[in-house]
This record gives structure tokens, C-alpha cells and sequence, in this order.
């Protein structure tokens, strides 16, 4: 709403002219003193005249008044050049100084790339075309977003410095946290007043796409009367994007066929047709789909790969280059178990047990698992050399044993307990002390009776995908087992018609355990003689030896918290990133890991131990970062609905924005105009003749 309050004029004096305005009345009121006579040769055209033309004659002489008066004026408040105040005095480039604080977002999703520049540069080029066409003194605080940082802070006039300092910020490949980065920069330069003195005015001007983002709670914490300049990108209009990728078979054992999903998504109304979806396993292409994608179509994808190496193994899912090239690429990565070192524990190993039986078929082609079977009381504390321990009817394990191995399993061991009958003198108490569950006997049924499994958990990884033809036919018979309840959290793969657990899994401290409530005996179950039982087995080796509670795929711009074994936390502890720089790391002693913050770059990150590799991980950027997923002007101008803030849009010229915010807008062409459509309106008021 225009308010005459905020009007100022740059030439005043001028404004004496309005005196002119009194010059039409003045000839209006002498016109009036003479009387023309006009001859009538009735009296009829008399009172004709009195009563129609005269009334007429005097509304538009009057009218005429008003318009040259109202032309008079509008022509002195035109040469005035009157403005609309801005926040600065019409003089307060004499003597003020101004602190201005400069937030760039570098985040990757400003990499996006329209007419053959990056919105990162584009945001410095406006930068610099304002700032060259400020005047007065000037502090300049330079802020980048990711990772936050504080470029400098100088008082300085020098445009060559200011593009100095712009061209030193990167595209960084992690998230911007917009808001939390404008929170820090105003904190920081308002400290740095406090320091320095305090000054007249104080702008922040924010550079960025400003992705959606929650700002309900979001407002000014700053004592000082901050003017905020918002400076949105253009939006890009198409883009494909590879939302995720990775192994989807559950159990990746050797030698066999491996599943490879990607969800890919697209924005935009074009049609794009011919896109190649390229896999990547290690440097070699495996596998590639052409596919046509339409407006805002969604597509999975899923390849079928075969990889021979094990350990640690690394894939990438790749499309073509487009306008927003950093979501293209997806990298991701999976373990093929190389040996399993098992222990099996049970109450004699005079004849070969069935679970070893059982195990060794692993080893037809080739030497994948390690066995060692003990007795209790034989194996003291010697448990952190082995990957899985079986504990087949532990009710005679010794004290040491029990405590080494529940120290085992919270360290990030796994275990498979198969329970069963005590003995005189035997108990299970080690398993209620140790906050497992309680045992409370055996259950056991007549000849010829049995319970049969009720329950089958088909979507957990032991069961999922299952080479059996009808898995439902190869479920045991269970003639006896063991009363148990576990405790706190566990899950339920295997119940029984009696409503009891036969298998569950549970979680303690890193590690996990497989409880099932018989053991591999044929007087408790004809479970061993059931085709499902050794690829069971198989499965179970698989899967407990598989990473837990550790996800290696990170975002950039995230803190990676990885578990070091004890024995290892003396060797020095080496990051190479995906560029091959070396970073050395200082574990955490106490609780026996490392921490790897403020991940950088996005790629295939490895961990060294001393010289060995110990793992890797893998960094994608952030999920956030994405060109589309931006505020719109509406929700922008909502969010920032107060008289301290400026929306620039890239249709605007940002030099003649922010001058109307600080000086002002001048509106003589507006009285001009006016005086315009005046003398229009009165050269059609006085066409009529006299």
C-alpha cells in the first residue's frame, strides 16, 4: 500500500513550483469578472439558456480548472523526483557503515547445470553484480553452507577481493542445512560486533535453491535489525534420478547368481526414450537395460550377477549425463563371505555329530568353512577367533565358558544354542543371568505324538527365497523340547502348534544368537533327517557371519561409527578416500571404535589396519539434494511474510532490487504518466466550441 509517510523527494526545491497550481483558478476567477453579451431576439432563448447551456458551461469550466491544476502538480512533483523511502536515509552513505553477512550454498544440489553454468556460479555472479554497485562502508562476513565455514571478514570495497573470495568456494558434495548455517553466520557476525563495534545497518544476503525444508519453528535469534535479501535459482526441467541400488538377495553365498535392484525416478514433462541403465561390478560392465521414461515415471530395474570374488565387493549403477548429473551415478556394496570359521560345542565329541555332518557339505568345491569341535570344560575363554559357535546343550557349560561367550556375542559374535535336557548337577541359570531367558524344563509328549511347526517367518533371510520346491512339506516334528522364555526383544521364526518358540532370533549388545528349542537329536525331532535341514544349516552360517548394526552405506556429510576389534586397536587406523587421499584416525579406545566425520566426497572409502584393508564403506549424496525438491515462491513469500526481507527471483534485476529495498524507488514516471493521461482528459473536456 503506498503511503505519502515513506515519500521523500531528491530535488525539494523544486516543490515551491506547486505555487503554479493556484495560476489556472487565478485566470478562472478573472475570466468570471467580464460579461460577453450575446443578442437573443426572445426572451425564450433567455430562459433556454439559463436553464440548459449555462449549467453546462459552468461544470465543465470547472472541470477544466481541476485538470490543469491537478496537470501543474503532478509536472512539480515529477521534476521533484519523488521516492519511496527505502530503509536507508537518503543520506546515509555519509559517515554509515554497513555489515553485511554473505551465505553461499555450496551443496551439490547447487551443481545443477542451466544454459552451460552450475547454480553455484551463477550465485556468485549475481553476488559480485551486487555488490559492485554498493556504496558506502561496507564489512563483509563470507559465509559458505557445506560444510559450514566463515570465508572472511573484512571491511573492504574491493570488488577484486569480494570475487577472490567467491571463487575459493567449491561444490561441495553434502547436504547445506540452509537455516542452521544462516543462524550460524548471524551468530558470528554479531559477536564479531560485539567485538569491533557496533555499526549502522546489517544485511544477510542468502544465495541458494532452498530446498523444502521444515521452517515452522525457524525465526531471527539476533538482537540487531537484520535486513534479509533471499536469492531463489532457476529450477532445472528434467531430471532422472537414481534413487537407490543394491544386492537384494539376502544370502550372497559363493558361486551362485546374485540379485541387483535400482529404483530409478524421473521429473519432469518430457518424454526421455533410449536411457541405458548400466551395472557395474568392480571396473567391468555386468549388465545393461535400455528403457524409455515417461513424465514423472518411476522404474525398477533388476539385474542378475554372478561375481567370484569374495570379501568385500563394489558395484555401480550409472544413466545418462543430464542437466543434474550428481544423482547419475548410485554406488553400492556387498560381502561374499570368504571362510567361516566355526566352533561347535557339546557334551562328547567321541563320534562325528550331525551339525558337523551337516556343515562340511559346505566344503564339496572348495574350503569355505573351518571347523573345530570341543567339549565343554576344554575351551576355557578362547572364543574371539571364531565367527559362529554351536552350543549344543549347554546345561554343563562352566562359568568361564558362559561368561566368555556372552562377551563374544556382545563384542559382535554370533552364536546358535541348541537346547535341551540337564543333567544332575547342570543347570541353564547362566542364560537367566545373563538376561537371555529362563529355562523351565522339558515338554514332553508320548509315542506317536508330536507337535508340528504352526508359524513359518517366510520373509526373514533364513527363509526367504528357500531352495525348496514347498518348504511347508520339509518342516520338522517335534516329539520333545525345552520350555523357554526369552527375554526383552526377540523374534519368532519358528513356532510350534503348542504356541512354543522352536527357533528364535535375538539380539545382545553387537551380536546375535539363534535359539532353538531342541537339539539336532532324533529322540526330540526328525529335524535332521528333513531335506531343509543342512541348507538351513548353510543358511545359518551365511547369515551370522554377515555384517550387523554396522550400515557402511553413508550420505556425505554424515558420521560413520565403526567398531574396531579390541586386538587391532593399537595398529595405526588409516581413511582412504575415494580420491586416494590418506587420513590417519585416533580410536576411541574406551568404547573400541573409530569415527569418521564429515564425510566429503562420494565414492568407495577403505579402512586400513596397520597396512591390511579391514573394510570399506561406500558414500552417496544425500537424499535431500535434489534440484526438484525445492520451495516454491509461494511457500518462500509465506515463510518470510515480514517488511526485513526481500525475494529476488531470477527475472529480476538484483542490482535495481536491492537498491529499491536500501534507497528507495523513485516514481516520477508514475506523475508523469499522470500529467499525460490529464492533458488528454483535458484536450477532450475543452474540444467542445465555445
Amino acid at each position: 500500500m503506498f503511503s505519502f509517510n515513506s515519500l521523500s523527494f531528491l530535488i525539494p526545491s523544486i516543490l515551491w513550483g506547486l505555487f503554479a497550481a493556484i495560476i489556472p483558478i487565478v485566470i478562472h476567477l478573472i475570466s468570471t469578472r467580464h460579461t460577453q453579451q450575446v443578442p437573443f431576439s426572445t426572451v425564450r432563448f433567455i430562459k433556454q439558456l439559463e436553464h440548459d447551456t449555462i449549467r453546462k458551461l459552468k461544470f465543465r469550466q470547472i472541470l477544466l480548472l481541476i485538470i490543469r491544476t491537478l496537470i501543474i502538480i503532478m509536472l512539480v512533483f515529477a521534476f521533484s523526483r519523488p521516492v519511496k523511502q527505502g530503509y536507508f536515509s537518503l543520506a546515509s552513505n555519509l559517515g554509515q557503515t554497513t555489515r553485511i553477512a554473505i551465505v553461499i550454498d555450496n551443496s551439490v544440489s547447487m551443481g545443477a547445470n542451466i544454459d552451460g553454468s552450475t547454480l553455484l556460479e551463477k550465485s556468485k555472479g549475481s553476488a559480485l553484480t551486487v555488490f559492485d554497485n554498493l556504496e558506502g562502508e561496507i564489512i563483509f562476513d563470507i559465509y559458505q553452507t557445506s560444510p559450514f565455514k566463515q570465508l572472511s571478514s573484512e571491511k573492504t570495497n574491493s570488488i577484486e577481493r569480494i570475487r577472490k573470495i567467491l571463487e575459493s568456494i567449491p561444490l561441495s558434495y553434502g547436504p547445506d542445512k540452509l537455516w542452521m548455517a544462516v543462524d550460524s553466520a548471524i551468530a558470528i557476525s554479531d559477536q564479531a560486533e560485539r567485538d569491533s563495534g557496533p555499526v549502522a545497518n546489517h544485511e544477510i544476503y542468502i544465495f541458494s535453491d532452498f530446498p523444502v525444508t521444515d521452517l515452522s519453528q525457524w525465526g531471527f535469534s539476533s538482537k540487531n535489525n537484520w535486513r534479509m535479501y533471499l536469492f531463489p535459482q532457476l529450477a532445472i526441467e528434467n531430471n532422472l534420478k537414481i534413487e537407490n541400488a543394491g544386492v537384494s538377495t539376502l544370502l550372497k553365498m559363493p558361486n551362485q547368481l546374485i540379485s541387483i535392484e535400482t529404483f530409478i525416478s524421473k521429473n519432469g514433462d518430457s518424454i526421455d526414450e533410449d536411457i541405458a541403465v548400466q551395472l557395474f561390478l568392480g571396473d567391468s560392465r555386468v549388465g545393461q537395460v535400455v528403457s524409455d521414461f515417461q513424465a514423472f515415471d518411476e522404474k525398477n530395474f533388476t539385474f542378475k550377477a554372478f561375481t567370484g570374488l569374495s570379501g568385500i565387493n563394489h558395484g555401480l549403477v550409472e544413466i545418462p549425463e543430464d542437466e543434474f548429473n550428481f544423482d547419475n551415478r548410485r554406488f553400492f556394496q556387498f560381502e561374499m563371505i570368504e571362510k567361516i570359521k566355526c566352533l561347535i560345542l557339546q557334551k562328547t565329541t567321541n563320534d562325528l555329530s550331525i551339525l558337523e555332518m551337516g556343515i562340511s557339505s559346505l566344503n564339496e568345491s572348495m574350503e569355505f568353512v573351518e571347523i573345530k569341535e570341543n567339549e565343554y570344560g576344554a575351551i576355557g575363554n578362547t572364543f574371539f577367533n571364531n565367527d559362529v559357535v554351536f552350543l549344543v546343550e549347554p546345561s554343563e557349560l562352566n562359568f568361564t565358558e558362559s561368561n566368555a561367550f556372552v562377551e563374544f556375542i556382545i563384542d559382535g559374535g554370533s552364536g546358535v544354542i541348541f537346547l535341551g535336557d540337564t543333567n544332575e548337577g547342570d543347570s541353564y541359570n547362566w542364560l537367566e543371568e545373563n538376561n537371555i531367558g529362563l529355562y523351565s524344563g522339558v515338554n514332553r509328549l508320548s509315542k506317536e505324538s508330536f507337535y508340528f511347526v504352526d508359524k513359518l517367518d517366510i520373509n526373514h533371510p533364513l527363509f526367504f527365497e528357500f531352495p525348496s520346491t514347498n518348504i511347508n512339506n520339509e518342516l520338522p516334528q517335534v516329539y520333545s523340547h525345552a520350555n523357554f522364555n526369552p527375554f526383552g526383544k526377540w523374534k519368532e521364526l519358528l513356532l510350534l502348534s503348542n504356541h512354543k518358540p522352536l527357533l528364535f532370533e535375538k539380539e545382545l549388545g553387537s551380536g546375535r544368537l539363534l535359539i532353538f528349542s531342541i537339539p539336532p537329536n532324533l529322540e526330540w525331532t526328525n529335524f535332521p533327517l528333513k531335506p531343509m535341514f543342512i541348507p538351513l544349516l548353510h543358511r545359518i552360517l551365511i547369515y551370522l557371519s554377515s555384517q550387523v548394526n554396522i550400515d557402511l552405506d553413508v550420505s556425505v556429510g554424515d558420521t560413520l561409527i565403526l567398531p574396531i576389534p579390541r586386538e587391532h586397536l593399537s595398529k595405526e587406523i588409516l581413511i582412504k578416500s575415494p580420491n586416494g587421499t590418506e587420513t590417519k584416525i585416533i580410536p576411541n579406545y574406551s568404547l573400541e571404535n573409530i569415527q569418521i566425520e564429515e564425510i566429503e566426497s562420494v565414492g568407495i572409502y577403505s579402512v586400513f589396519l596397520g597396512k591390511e584393508k579391514y573394510t570399506s564403506f561406500i558414500a552417496n549424496i544425500p537424499s535431500t539434494e535434489d534440484p526438484f525438491n525445492r520451495l516454491a515462491e509461494h511457500q518462500l513469500e509465506k515463510f518470510v511474510n515480514n517488511n526485513a526481507v526481500r525475494i529476488i527471483l531470477p527475472i529480476e534485476d538484483p542490482v535495481l532490487a536491492v537498491d529499491q529495498v536500501r534507497k528507495g524507488t523513485e516514481l516520477w514516471h508514475i506523475f508523469i504518466l499522470c500529467a499525460f493521461i490529464l492533458l488528454l482528459l483535458e484536450t477532450w473536456v475543452g474540444r467542445i466550441k465555445q
